[in-house]
């Protein structure tokens, strides 16, 4: 029986219907990192190409590569539609191709292009047939809610990583900076810029650890997108 797990977050996209058309066993859950789990360690991350693009600007994009690589050892990044398309709605085109070099050689993303939902679905189906058939099947299939951590340097990563606008490589040089996270807590907006070289990112940053926690929502922040600037991490 081929079987996925996808997030449910997806159920609307269409992709998992056309799945059920050809066969799949559809089981849907909330997951902590990507969007469909095909087997123990196997996971994929469908992305349009507009969609990758705005991660990439936000900088959640390479949040959530670092996050996969760490929870699952095969991640697939699928992009759907023309890259083409991207030209005509901005000119900083050329960011998207040097990020998805990094997500292949940075973070070992396999990347498969589609051309539309019924192609990802179709690819999808492949990816399933290969890890689920014959002597690629690994088994029942393993949701990881958290990453597997050897080091406490690998979790002092993954907490930095996971603020807004912090990739790994901001990650690094902000706990390089302070030695601990506790101290860069307690630094100032100043300081935070004078590691990372963003004083916008310094700002969010700060914002986080100083806000008093409300469940009323009365700490909304703005659109990221007031956040992107050129800074790279």
């Amino acid at each position: 029986m081929l079987r996925i797990y996808v997030d449910t977050r997806e159920a609307q996209s269409g992709i998992p219907d056309l799945l059920r058309e050809n066969g799949v066993t559809v089981f849907f859950q909330q997951l902590s990192v990507g969007d469909y789990v095909i087997a123990q360690d196997v996971v994929i991350e469908r992305k349009n190409v507009f969609d990758l693009l705005s991660s990439i600007f936000d900088k959640r994009f390479f949040d959530q590569l670092a996050r996969l690589k760490t929870t699952y050892l095969n991640t697939f990044l699928l992009i759907e539609g023309s890259l083409e398309a991207v030209r005509s709605v901005t000119e900083k085109w050329k960011i998207l191709n040097s990020a998805l070099v990094s997500a292949a050689i940075d973070y070992d993303a396999k990347i498969i292009y589609s051309a539309n939902k019924k192609d990802s679905a179709d690819v999808i189906l492949s990816i399933i047939k290969r890890y689920q058939n014959g002597t690629n099947n690994k088994g029942p299939i393993v949701l990881h809610d958290k990453p597997k951590f050897e080091t406490i340097d690998q979790i002092q990563l993954y907490v930095v990583e996971s603020l807004p606008r912090v990739g790994g490589k901001t990650a690094v040089k902000l706990l390089t900076e302070f030695n601990t996270i506790k101290d860069l807590c307690n630094s100032s907006v100043a300081d935070i810029e004078k590691a990372i070289g963003s004083r916008k990112t310094a700002e969010l940053i700060y914002k986080i650890f100083n806000t008093p926690y409300s469940t009323r929502q009365s700490n909304k922040i703005s659109s990221l997108s007031e956040f992107i600037d050129n800074d790279k991490t």
